[in-house]
Protein backbone atom coordinates (compact mmCIF):
# COMPACT_ATOMS: atom_id res chain seq x y z
CA UNK A 1 0.00 0.00 0.00
CA UNK A 2 2.90 2.55 0.61
CA UNK A 3 4.34 1.69 -3.27
CA UNK A 4 1.21 2.67 -4.77
CA UNK A 5 1.17 5.76 -2.40
CA UNK A 6 4.66 6.82 -3.12
CA UNK A 7 3.35 6.05 -7.21
CA UNK A 8 0.37 8.04 -6.73
CA UNK A 9 1.92 10.89 -5.00
CA UNK A 10 4.66 11.01 -8.16
CA UNK A 11 2.21 10.43 -10.93
CA UNK A 12 0.56 13.61 -9.27
CA UNK A 13 4.16 15.93 -8.92
CA UNK A 14 4.49 14.71 -12.66
CA UNK A 15 1.39 15.93 -14.20
CA UNK A 16 1.39 19.22 -12.06
CA UNK A 17 4.92 19.72 -13.33
CA UNK A 18 3.71 18.89 -16.63
CA UNK A 19 0.69 21.37 -15.89
CA UNK A 20 3.53 24.17 -14.99
CA UNK A 21 5.86 23.67 -18.34
CA UNK A 22 2.84 23.34 -20.42
CA UNK A 23 1.20 26.41 -19.42
CA UNK A 24 4.55 28.67 -19.88
CA UNK A 25 4.93 26.46 -23.44
CA UNK A 26 1.40 28.21 -24.68
CA UNK A 27 2.02 31.37 -22.64
CA UNK A 28 5.65 31.83 -25.05
CA UNK A 29 3.77 30.41 -28.05
CA UNK A 30 0.51 32.98 -27.85
CA UNK A 31 3.05 35.48 -26.38
CA UNK A 32 1.31 36.62 -23.67
CA UNK A 33 4.79 36.30 -21.57
CA UNK A 34 5.29 39.52 -23.34
CA UNK A 35 2.18 41.07 -21.09
CA UNK A 36 2.58 38.34 -17.90
CA UNK A 37 5.59 36.55 -17.32
CA UNK A 38 5.41 33.36 -18.20
CA UNK A 39 6.45 31.94 -14.89
CA UNK A 40 3.44 33.31 -13.49
CA UNK A 41 1.18 31.70 -15.82
CA UNK A 42 2.67 28.25 -14.95
CA UNK A 43 1.80 28.81 -11.02
CA UNK A 44 -1.83 30.01 -12.32
CA UNK A 45 -1.85 26.44 -13.89
CA UNK A 46 -0.59 24.18 -11.19
CA UNK A 47 -2.94 26.01 -8.53
CA UNK A 48 -5.88 25.61 -10.73
CA UNK A 49 -4.70 21.55 -10.99
CA UNK A 50 -4.43 21.38 -7.51
CA UNK A 51 -7.91 22.80 -7.27
CA UNK A 52 -9.42 20.41 -10.04
CA UNK A 53 -7.54 17.41 -8.35
CA UNK A 54 -9.01 19.08 -4.84
CA UNK A 55 -12.64 19.05 -5.89
CA UNK A 56 -12.45 15.37 -7.61
CA UNK A 57 -10.43 13.97 -4.80
CA UNK A 58 -13.27 11.35 -4.10
CA UNK A 59 -13.40 10.03 -7.43
CA UNK A 60 -9.56 10.15 -8.34
CA UNK A 61 -9.07 7.86 -4.90
CA UNK A 62 -11.73 5.44 -6.12
CA UNK A 63 -10.34 5.07 -9.35
CA UNK A 64 -6.70 4.51 -7.92
CA UNK A 65 -8.35 1.77 -5.29
CA UNK A 66 -10.67 0.33 -7.62
CA UNK A 67 -8.06 -2.36 -9.38
CA UNK A 68 -6.55 -2.98 -5.98
CA UNK A 69 -10.22 -4.08 -4.98
CA UNK A 70 -10.77 -6.05 -7.85
CA UNK A 71 -6.84 -8.10 -6.88
CA UNK A 72 -8.85 -8.72 -3.50
CA UNK A 73 -11.90 -9.92 -5.05
CA UNK A 74 -10.54 -12.50 -6.95
CA UNK A 75 -8.31 -14.10 -4.23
Amino acid sequence: MIILGLIGFLFFGAIGYFAYTFAQCLCVFSRLDKIINKKIVGVLSVVVYFYYVYINQDAIVEAFMKPINNLATIS
